[in-house]
Formats: C-alpha cells, structure tokens, sequence
C-alpha cells in the first residue's frame, strides 16, 4: 500500500487536516494538498461535508471517502480541534487489509502495561486527598502488606496500581484478583493454581494460579471481605510462609510477592462476627490506607468533572468546553453514594447526548432515586412479609438502576453503590433479564 503512516509519527510531514467546532477545514499538511491537489481551491475554506463521502463514525480508525478516494483515517484531537490524519489511501483498499491494520493497531494498545498508573492520575486538590496520596507515596516504598478500605467507587485499585508503580517491584507484575467475582468453588484453583488430574475437567499441564503469576511483583486482591473461609487459611500461610501449593499438588513453591488487599467493609466487624480470620486480618492490618469517600471531598468534584469531560471528549469527539450553573451547583451537593465511578459515568452519559460547548443539568441529572419510588413499589403491600417487602423493595429499586443506566450494568451497580458481581447475583436470584 501507497502512504503507510506510523502512528507514532504524527509530524508535519504526514497527511492531515485540522478541523474546527464548525466542521470548517482550518489547516492541511502539505503531503495532504499534494495528494488532493486537483480537488482543492485555494480562495475558499473546506466544509467537513465537501471532504468525507459519509458520516464519520464515532471510532478512533475510520473508513471513508476523501473527495471520493477510499482513506483510512485516524481521529485525534487537540483542544478545540479535531485532526484527521490519514493513515493509507489507495484506490484499491481491501476489506481485509483495513481490517488486519486496525487489528495490528489495537493489539499494540493492548501489549501496554495496564499497570501504568501513577499517583499523579489520581486527580483532587481537597488536603484530605492530598494527605492519603501522600501517605500512600510513603508506603509504597516498602515491601510490607497494604490494606486499602472505602466505599465503592472511591479509586481502590487505582491506589494499589500506583503503589506498585512507585515501589521497587514496578517493573514486575501487577495481578489484580476480584474476590467477589470467583465462584467459590473455582476460587482455590484460579489463585493457586492447579496441577494435572486434580479435578475433572483440569488442563492436561496444569495451571498456575493468580499467585505464582505475580511472582516478584505485586498481587491486589480487591473485595478480600468475600474471601471463602477456606482460602483465607491458605492465603494466610503464603503470608506466613511465603509459599504455596497448587490444588492437586504434592510439592511447595516458594513466592516472593507483595499483596494490597482491598475492602468497602469493616473487616474488624467480619472478624467479631466469625465471618473473617483474625489472625489473616492482623495480617493485612500492617498499613491501613484509608481512601476518602467523593463527599468528604467536595474541592475535589470540579476538577474530576473536567478531567472526565476532557477524557470523553477525546473518546466521543465531543467538544464540551462548560458547564451550566445548575449543573455545578446540583454536582456539589450531590451526595454520591457511588463515588468517583458514579460521577465518572454521569458525565460520559452527559458528553455523550451533549450537541454544544456547554454540558447542561439536563443531560446529566440522574432524574429518580431508587428511593423515591419504593414506597410505592407495585407488589408491595400490608400483607407483605418484612422479608418479602425488602425483596421487592430490592428488585424495583435494581430495575429502576438499570432502566435508567439503560442497561448498563456497571453504571447501574455504582447507582446503588453495591458492587458488579452483587448486581449480577442479585439479577439471578430475581430472575431480572
């Protein structure tokens, strides 16, 4: 193909054109007039539409029609403007090579670290932020076990990330482990791994588990508070020991790991109910970091709205540069039961219907509170059961979330403040499609 263009190598010398907020063509590359050069006039500025042969998808690669000629292009944006950088234009442009390039692109985005985050992705300015991101900095230095609490949607996994990334072991794994989302019964096999015949069904060569897979590096186990009593015997030796052993398994292999363990509950309560270990708690209590929750941050709700208004703008090709009045003033007195995860997903649910420069109140106010209609919940009457009552309280208020999520089941389970896989157990047990 004529014109490949590295992505890596967006200079002057490649084919691009700058467009504004009207759509109006504001600036071209001189490779981009040489190779359109008959179809352009110099004495007049381009309109998008003259340009593209069809709507433009909303894709970061896209294919279309530049004065008629076939273009694969990529969108980016700086500030106001969007560029439109072309990648490969050929008269004779196979499905198939468009396809295998965007595949080749996408793979290489997705061969990045996914543990890139650093302390300066954590965005605030409240001091109480300031002081945990501090403190956290602190920690990070050492090899010592982290206990990470708060709400849902407080940016747990964010902390433990930068963590790893400030410490010696940043150039090792981060394994990430959501202990809520593992059935039980698959839990001791998928962090512990597994050797051959262990169960029926077992990989002819075994498997490691989530621990051997961090080796060296750090392992976040995040909602530890689900931990089966059964495993948290067998995590507690690793901690002890410092090794492990594979369902199956007759031999012990040693792991020198880091854990950050996460939680949005008391595990002091769990321990006093006998529904966690004492001495794994004692464990994990070597440092305690408390994340803030979003309203014990108020200074912090501006810029995070912005950040994510920056954010879906470049993903969305959105050009959101305001917020109205009533939107600032409704965003700061907001509650946020479901933390930064809910603020994040109102403002992409806002940046997505937004058509101008100002995102409004309208498009982004979350209209009805679970609450607001329990009361009246239809199957809820005087001769309901407490039990019954609390059920289709439940049911009603998750159908609500996911109405109004319209059914996305993420943004529906930080409406309620409950995590993902509790959404998911509690869509089973109703029988909620």
């Amino acid at each position: 193909m004529e014109n490949m263009i590295r992505l890596s190598e967006i200079t002057i010398e490649n084919a691009f054109m700058i467009v504004n907020e009207k759509d109006e063509i504001v600036t071209i590359s001189p490779l981009f007039r040489k190779q359109f050069s008959k179809y352009l006039t110099h004495n007049r500025t381009l309109q998008l539409t003259e340009v593209m042969g069809r709507p433009l998808s909303k894709k970061r690669f896209f294919f279309s029609h530049i004065f008629g000629i076939p273009c694969l292009i990529k969108l980016d944006r700086i500030k106001q403007f969007r560029v439109f950088i072309i990648l490969i234009k050929n008269n004779d442009l196979q499905a198939s090579e468009i396809s295998s390039f965007i595949s080749n692109q996408m793979k290489e985005k997705q061969s990045a670290k996914p543990h890139s985050f650093s302390f300066s992705h954590i965005i605030g300015i409240s001091p109480t932020l300031k002081k945990m991101k501090e403190l956290a900095a602190r920690i990070a230095t050492s090899s010592s076990t982290v206990l990470i609490t708060g709400e849902s949607g407080t940016g747990k996994e964010l902390f433990a990330q930068a963590i790893h990334n400030l410490s010696a072991r940043k150039t090792e794994p981060f394994v990430a482990v959501n202990c809520a989302a593992i059935p039980e019964e698959l839990f001791e096999s998928e962090v512990f791994g597994y050797e051959e015949g262990a169960f029926s069904g077992a990989k002819k060569e075994g498997k490691p588990g989530k621990i051997e897979l961090a080796q060296n590096g750090t392992l976040f186990l995040d909602e530890i508070s689900e931990l089966p009593m059964q495993a948290q015997g067998k995590l507690l030796r690793v901690l002890q020991e410092r090794e492990i052993e594979r369902l199956g398994g007759i031999g012990k292999k040693y792991v020198d790991i880091r854990i950050v363990a996460a939680t949005n509950k008391d595990l002091k309560s769990l321990v006093n109910e006998g529904r966690f270990r004492e001495d794994l708690f004692y464990r994990l209590y070597v440092f305690d970091l408390k994340i803030p929750s979003l309203r014990e941050r108020k200074d912090d709700i501006l810029p995070l709205t912005f950040h994510f208004i920056e954010h879906y703008n470049d993903s969305l090709s959105r050009n959101v540069k305001h917020i109205d009045d009533k939107l600032k003033s409704w965003l700061l007195d907001y509650n946020w039961p479901g933390n930064v995860r809910e603020l994040k997903a109102a403002i992409e649910r806002g940046v997505t219907l937004s058509d101008g420069p100002i995102l409004s109140y309208d498009l982004v106010h979350i209209t009805q509170t679970p609450s607001a209609v329990i009361e009246d919940a239809p199957g809820i009457h005087s001769q309901s059961t407490l039990e019954e009552a609390v059920q289709q309280a439940e049911k009603t208020a998750i159908q609500l979330a996911l109405n109004r999520a319209d059914g996305d089941r993420t943004e529906a389970a930080a409406q309620l403040n409950i995590h993902l896989a509790s959404l998911y157990r509690k869509m089973a047990k109703y029988k909620i499609k």
